[in-house]
């Protein structure tokens, strides 16, 4: 990777960790004005996100966010890959609010490595199917002493799901680097998982296969392109 590849992940660092600060400022404080996931919807300027929930992209890596709707943005800062077209962001970072309306993160698999951080809300429970076939659950969230996280690592080519803790929401904060394009990302068949895991695993997380796979994410920015 270029000088210019690693400074600008330094400071994309930097800024996620700003934003990490702000997060703890707005709903970590009790004198809070932003009591509820409406007004962080609103406040965060969320849109309804592919995977479920609400979601706005908050850093491209030398671009200007959601402008490449969930593509690469060749403007921007880039980085070499093994992948088709090669060229990605070097990094990009999202906010990602899942409530009671749309509980579910559905399986699917990236080739990117993702980072997610707990930010605000109630916890989130991970399951994760490695490369070799090994089943994880984590749960990112605020109470540590009862084995929550603060962050978590999704490395590219697993297989993911996730699902909400009860409560109103889950605030989570996902980098991702390459950064995140869609055509790194497809959604995983109930018929993939079930040659994946077990079949006590397969019964028990098989709720979390989407219903509809059909790969229409530019839908999801076009139809919120003022927002």
């Amino acid at each position: 990777m270029s000088a210019t590849s690693t400074s600008s992940i330094a400071l994309a660092v930097a800024a996620f960790s700003a934003g990490c600060m702000t997060c703890y400022y707005l709903w970590g404080s009790k004198k809070s004005s932003l009591t509820s996931q409406k007004k962080i919807i609103s406040e965060l300027n969320l849109i309804p996100h592919p995977e479920g929930g609400f979601f706005r992209e908050i850093y491209r890596s030398g671009a200007e966010p959601m402008t490449s709707m969930g593509g690469t943005d060749l403007k921007g800062e880039l980085m070499s890959t093994n992948r088709t077209p090669s060229e990605r962001n070097v990094m990009t970072s999202i906010h990602w609010l899942l409530n009671d309306d749309s509980p579910n993160g559905w399986w699917c698999s990236n080739m990117s490595d993702h980072v997610h951080y707990y930010q605000a809300g109630v916890g989130m429970t991970y399951f994760i199917v490695h490369p070799d076939g090994r089943f994880e659950t984590q749960r990112v969230g605020p109470n540590i002493e009862d084995g929550d996280v603060l962050q978590f690592v999704v490395k590219g080519g697993c297989l993911k799901a996730c699902h909400k803790a009860p409560g109103d929401f889950v605030l989570i904060g996902e980098a991702v680097a390459p950064g995140f394009d869609f055509a790194d990302f497809r959604w995983v068949t109930g018929e993939e998982l079930a040659n994946k895991v077990t079949p006590d695993v397969f019964e028990a997380v098989r709720i979390y296969v989407k219903p509809d796979l059909r790969r229409n994410f530019e839908d999801y920015y076009k139809a919120n392109k003022n927002a």
